[in-house]
């Protein structure tokens, strides 16, 4: 007859050397890859650099056309419920992008940009603005996918077509 197995008195958990050793070979694998080490760590840089460009730059083209928007809003270029709709976007645009901002990321790295404030410029020429701007943004963040990671170039990519769906709306005004 089998003897029935008793529990193990409590006390300290000793791992078997097994389970030490793996963990240990894993780690040991993983430390070069997580410290940047192996050839592909000298580029590295010079792209962590560029795509804190890319974001900088993102964050102030959506303050750039919030501010606009905000100029629009004084001049009531848009009917209210569309153009608060439209900036509401551009918000979530900009709060995703500074999400995604790491202060003091790459080695030139600077500051967010703060938003520039605008004088409200003639109704049609504002209006064209908002098209020209919308029109760009879509274009820009289009061009910026290919120099971001893939986190990165998928929110770029969203807020592209976004702002393309604005444009493209701002047309039928």
């Amino acid at each position: 007859m089998p003897r029935a197995s008793t529990p193990p008195a409590p006390g300290p958990v000793v791992p078997r050397r097994r389970t030490v050793l793996r963990a240990g070979l894993g780690a040991g694998l993983a430390l070069p890859l997580a410290a940047g080490c192996g050839p592909a760590d000298e580029a590295r840089p010079a792209a962590e650099r560029a795509e804190v460009a890319v974001l900088v730059g993102a964050v102030a083209a959506e303050q750039d056309i919030i501010a606009l928007y905000e100029a629009a809003r004084a001049a009531r270029v848009l009917p209210a419920a569309r153009l608060e709709a439209i900036l509401g976007r551009h918000r979530e645009h900009l709060a995703a992008l500074r999400r995604l901002y790491v202060p003091g990321s790459g080695t030139r790295a600077r500051a967010l940009p703060s938003a520039t404030p605008r004088t409200a410029p003639a109704r049609s020429r504002l209006l064209a603005e908002l098209r020209a701007a919308e029109a760009k943004a879509a274009r820009d963040r289009l061009a910026e996918v290919a120099k971001a990671d893939p986190g990165l170039a998928q929110v770029l990519a969203s807020i592209g077509a976004c702002e393309a769906g604005h444009a493209a709306a701002l047309e039928l005004v």
